[in-house]
């Protein structure tokens, strides 16, 4: 059941692909609006000009964007990804196809600026700066005192005080303060650069840190905590309250963070609130090399790439843990590569990762670590073909087949072979089990048919592509090793269910949609 909370788009090509190939295939582009400033998502109370903000609105010159607490906005400024942080107000002081200028009266901004042609110019003015760059990836907080502070995580950003007219070029990996009236600060590296400075071997230390969080931290105090602190620079964020299959209200909130400590990660984290309970999912993707500006390089080839050529990223490791915050589903994929098709003469390549670990426990688990039971693994001989001698059962387990980690019982699409509903059942060797529906609902709890998707009035690729980017998917895990003690029981028994959004996924590359229907 390899990588769960993505399994069903890209195990074995991706779910949707084996489903119903010609409708969905791993090939998106990546479209950018330009003269144009448009609100990507939102979280929270977000405000245009005193009035709520709506995704997919666009803002106009001298427009106020602001966030209150525990709110934030992703907006595309001439294609430039822009994240509002809480308690900012922003206004778009100016806006033409040469040059975007964002004017921030208060609060934080983060901007991941793409390579701009010779006369493009993007800046963000503050009380005290200007802050111009060409190609970057940089964030400007102005306090209460109005000072400015700039740090700069890739790229080079050239930081000006207005009145003395003094600048200063910030490197990767350099902050700057400006007070007004006074001339920038000498530019002194981040925390996160000093610590690397120090010691090349703490990224075992780091990546050690970075699984413990993914592993062990599933109180809700604590995913909550982080994740206050995460979303302030998160690159993807969504947001929004809707309906789940069973009638219940949820809230989702997701997003995708880079953690400073590894310049080779990023990491996918969504948070679902019930009446009654609080459910997670937290996935840490790691690469062979140091990311790049715009993360859709990466992600639109991490599971699968066509071509001669294997993608310059590849993932060497993928992290996961799925949570009602006392039970827990842990997985760990190790030594990644890309595999072609045909060695002579690739047409395409693969994901393959040479170990994999599946584990079932709780919050009261002591076993490995405090992962809990270890259900099944797998260690490829070298291959790069599973064996049935390279995977390892719970004791006892010994399958004829050898993909399967046990006794398995499928019901694949359960209410019929048009209704997006796909369950199945694995049984071990103490009777332990583990049981899985997968679901693709709209915002009002309604499981999707063929037909909701693709009638006579949705039938080019744009169409399908705006439906789909509407739909959620809920994914249900029940256990007999569940115990789920602290959530108060609902009907629907102990469980762990999650939804995310495939508007996220799709923003951030991770889920790529069809340029036509014959692909």
């Amino acid at each position: 059941m390899g990588c769960e909370l993505f399994e069903k788009f890209n195990k074995d090509g991706g779910f949707m692909k084996k489903i119903i190939t010609n409708l969905f295939y791993f090939l998106f582009l990546l479209t950018l609006s330009y003269s144009a400033v448009t609100i990507d998502s939102t979280i929270g109370d977000v405000k245009v000009n005193g009035n709520t903000a709506v995704i997919g609105q666009k803002l106009n010159l001298n427009d106020l964007i602001k966030t209150s607490i525990r709110s934030t906005a992703i907006l595309s400024v001439n294609g430039h990804r822009v994240t509002v942080a809480q308690r900012t107000e922003a206004l778009i002081a100016d806006l033409t196809d040469e040059t975007s200028l964002l004017k921030v009266l208060m609060g934080r901004i983060r901007a991941v600026v793409m390579k701009l042609k010779i006369k493009q110019k993007f800046e963000i003015k503050t009380p005290t700066a200007i802050c111009a760059v060409r190609g970057t990836d940089f964030a400007v907080e102005i306090g209460e005192d109005l000072n400015t502070r700039l740090e700069v995580y890739e790229g080079i950003v050239a930081a000006k005080e207005e009145t003395t007219g003094s600048e200063v070029f910030v490197n990767p990996g350099e902050f700057t303060t400006i007070q007004k009236g006074e001339a920038p600060k000498e530019p002194q590296k981040l925390e996160s650069e000093k610590k690397e400075e120090k010691a090349e071997d703490k990224k075992d230390e780091f990546k050690s840190e970075a699984q413990r969080e993914i592993f062990m931290e599933i109180s809700r105090d604590s995913v909550m905590g982080r994740a206050a602190e995460e979303i302030k620079l998160a690159e993807y964020q969504n947001g929004k309250a809707l309906i789940d299959v069973y009638g219940k209200r949820v809230r989702l909130e997701e997003y995708i963070y880079r953690p400073p400590e590894d310049k080779k990660q990023f990491k996918y984290v969504v948070l679902n609130e019930r009446e009654n309970r609080f459910d997670f999912g937290k996935i840490l993707f790691t690469f062979n090399k140091e990311l790049p500006i715009n993360l859709n390089d990466v992600t639109k080839n991490m599971f699968h790439s066509d071509g001669s050529t294997a993608p310059g990223w590849y993932l060497t490791n993928l992290d996961s843990v799925m949570s009602n915050t006392y039970d827990k589903i842990l997985e760990e994929a190790s030594d990644g590569k890309m595999v072609a098709n045909d060695s002579a003469d690739p047409t395409e390549w693969n994901l393959f990762f040479s170990k994999y670990k599946f584990y079932i426990g709780n919050t009261d688990s002591t076993a490995n670590s405090g992962k809990g039971k270890l259900m099944w693994q797998f260690a490829d001989t070298g291959d790069n073909i599973p064996q049935k001698s390279e995977f390892t059962y719970l004791p006892g387990t010994q399958n004829e087949s050898h993909t399967d980690p046990a006794s398995t019982t499928v019901s694949l699409m359960p209410e019929g072979t048009n209704i997006f509903h796909f369950a199945y059942k694995d049984v071990y060797a103490d009777n332990s089990w583990v049981e899985k529906h997968n679901y693709i609902i709209n915002d009002d709890g309604k499981t999707q048919q063929f037909s909701d998707i693709v009638d006579s009035e949705n039938v080019s690729s744009e169409k399908i592509k705006e439906k789909i980017l509407t739909l959620n998917f809920q994914n249900v895990y029940t256990s007999s090793l569940f115990t789920d003690q602290n959530s108060v029981d609902d009907g629907l028994g102990k469980r762990i269910d999650l939804i995310f959004s495939s508007k996220l996924l799709s923003d951030s590359g991770i889920l790529s949609l069809p340029n036509s229907l014959n692909q």
